[in-house]
């Protein structure tokens, strides 16, 4: 008891900073568009609020989990990709924290372990999601994720219909790969640590801007992982803090305006999400600016300890599913035109007809007719002609029988046979395992360029 009332009152102001920030990434996930989970929504606005009045609270984000974790959960891996990263840092933040509490001279407590815990593992994200978009569909000029990822805001400046010129297509392209696959490795020596960090700044800023300013947050806790100064002394915490308050408040602002603006229509709710990230780039540059200022990078060795080395393992393995045949959605893929099909890949580097250790994705069931209610993950549209991966497609069929109370009726296409489905419920095409849950593959574009997909 003596260690955790120790901890309450004393823990470091950069663990502080760090677990608000984490908070912070939970509160825009669940608020930065509509408020579909209201409840929890507010009791993370109250939660990082008490952080804003006082760092005794730091510990609010754990309660935070609490609401968020149960949500979450039961819903992994099939989340946004950024919500399987939450998922991976909370459980690695509880360990650490029981860890620090049961031992007084934990490995976590040394400032160059913690801060590679996250150098390593961050770049390590980046340059898969870098690596992901070395396609042809990602190149194509037409129908390429960065003219997906733009749609929303371009919307906003331009209206309905409006449509990038090839040179900014293309521009957009290069600038992508620049920023995932050249910028972060930076983060790795002390002489270009704070650029890189710089850069990562602008780019999740254009990020919020375009709908992403979920993403951006939880970069934001990762970013200031890599830079902060954990020996800072106690001047150099309170400007940090300071910065970190009008973060707080801000972001606090920007899911409140976007209740509004779907709740009562106070602005068109359409563009909400650029509502959000206009708001909360305000916060954003107002911290980074201050924390980039002020911190100075100190030369340390950078060792691979065990505990990043098997962290960057981990998400190699995770992110590089894809060409083994498993999952090829949530594991950082988001807006890259990947398609790893044997037979019609798109990579310009892996070839996944000899790299695929497992075949789920070449049992595809194609889509003849369909109800257009029966949506991917609830929001995608299965168009005609579009193909699920067997198991994807039983994964998806559960959940659209407990969903919709009268018979679904669809006819699909599988091994060469034309099937009519009279009631989807009464039928073997909603019978699933329990780990097709755990296997999880977007809807293929049967023809043509890879659809671009979250």
């Amino acid at each position: 008891m003596r260690i955790i009332n120790k901890a309450l009152t004393r823990i470091p102001d950069s663990y502080y900073i760090l677990l608000t920030l984490f908070n912070c990434s939970f509160l825009l996930s669940l608020g930065a568009g509509y408020w579909k989970y209201q409840k929890t929504t507010a009791f993370i606005i109250v939660m990082i609020a008490l952080q804003f009045l006082s760092r005794r609270f730091w510990f609010t984000t754990f309660l935070s989990f609490i609401p968020f974790y149960c949500i979450k959960l039961p819903l992994f891996p099939r989340l946004t990709n950024h919500g399987n990263l939450q998922i991976f840092i909370g459980i690695l933040l509880l360990i650490c924290i029981i860890s620090a509490l049961r031992k007084n001279h934990s490995i976590i407590s040394k400032p160059p372990v913690i801060q590679n815990l996250f150098i390593y593992p961050l770049v390590t994200v980046y340059v898969l999601a870098g690596i992901h978009k070395l396609n042809s569909d990602f190149f194509d000029l037409n129908f390429s994720c960065t003219n997906y990822v733009s749609f929303k805001l371009n919307n906003f400046l331009f209206g309905d219909g409006f449509e990038p010129s090839s040179l900014v297509t293309r521009i957009s392209q290069i600038l992508t790969i620049f920023f995932e696959l050249i910028v972060p490795i930076g983060l790795l020596f002390q002489k270009t640590r704070k650029a890189s960090v710089w850069f990562m700044v602008v780019f999740h800023a254009g990020m919020s801007v375009f709908g992403f300013s979920n993403f951006s947050a939880l970069a934001g806790f990762l970013l200031c992982g890599c830079i902060i100064d954990f020996n800072g002394d106690r001047m150099y915490y309170d400007v940090i803090i300071k910065g970190l308050k009008r973060y707080i408040a801000i972001a606090i602002v920007s899911v409140v305006v976007s209740y509004m603006i779907t709740r009562f229509s106070i602005l068109n709710a359409q563009h909400v999400r650029v509502y959000n990230g206009l708001i909360f780039n305000i916060g954003w540059f107002a911290f980074f600016a201050i924390l980039i200022s002020k911190t100075k990078v100190k030369k340390q060795t950078r060792r691979l300890n065990v505990l990043s080395a098997t962290l960057v393992i981990f998400i190699i393995f995770w992110g590089g599913q894809s060409y083994l045949g498993l999952s090829n959605a949530g594991n950082l893929t988001m807006f890259s035109n990947l398609k790893t099909e044997k037979s019609r890949s798109n990579h310009y580097v892996f070839n996944t007809n000899t790299t695929k250790i497992w075949s789920f994705e070449e049992d595809l069931v194609t889509m003849l007719s369909i109800p257009k209610e029966l949506k991917w993950q609830g929001s995608i549209p299965l168009d005609s002609l579009c193909q699920l991966p067997l198991i994807e497609f039983k994964s998806q069929a559960n959940v659209w029988i407990e969903k919709f109370d009268y018979p679904l009726e669809l006819t699909i296409k599988y091994k060469g046979d034309i099937i009519h489905i009279k009631n989807l419920k009464n039928s073997k095409w909603s019978e699933v395992e329990w780990w097709y849950h755990y296997i999880y593959f977007r809807k293929i574009t049967q023809a043509g360029t890879n659809q671009c997909l979250w």
